[in-house]
């Protein structure tokens, strides 16, 4: 199934313009990326919204949207960083375009900005 690009490409948009994570944009991202998932698996991921446990909440919406795929943050105050890599790649390798991605909102931003790019690029 080909990505629906511009719809992912708006929303990296809308990502990379937010100050701070927020339920109404976590949830944009979830439905947008995870496809359909059982009722156990969204009480969870409503529940680390709810929570603000924003990281935990993009951890998850990146294994239910590239399941396999490693996920490496930097977490502390200031901007986050976040890279994505793809199963079966030997440490320090690295395909092209999946650069780290910085974001002044923190490292769940960033890491759902990764996750958007990578969906944008067909995985």
């Amino acid at each position: 199934m080909k990505p629906d690009t511009a719809g992912l490409g708006a929303l990296i948009e809308k990502v990379a313009k937010a100050r701070k994570p927020s339920r109404p944009l976590f949830a944009e991202v979830w439905f947008a990326t995870t496809g359909k998932q059982d009722a156990d698996t969204k009480v969870r991921f409503a529940f680390l919204m709810q929570s603000n446990a924003w990281v935990d909440a993009a951890l998850m919406a990146v294994a239910h949207a590239l399941p396999d795929w490693g996920v490496v943050t930097r977490v502390g105050p200031g901007p986050g960083e976040a890279k994505l890599q793809p199963p079966g790649l030997g440490h320090g390798k690295r395909p092209a375009g999946l650069e780290t991605v910085r974001h002044p909102g923190g490292a769940a931003l960033a890491i759902l900005q990764a996750m958007l790019h990578a969906k944008a690029e067909g995985h």
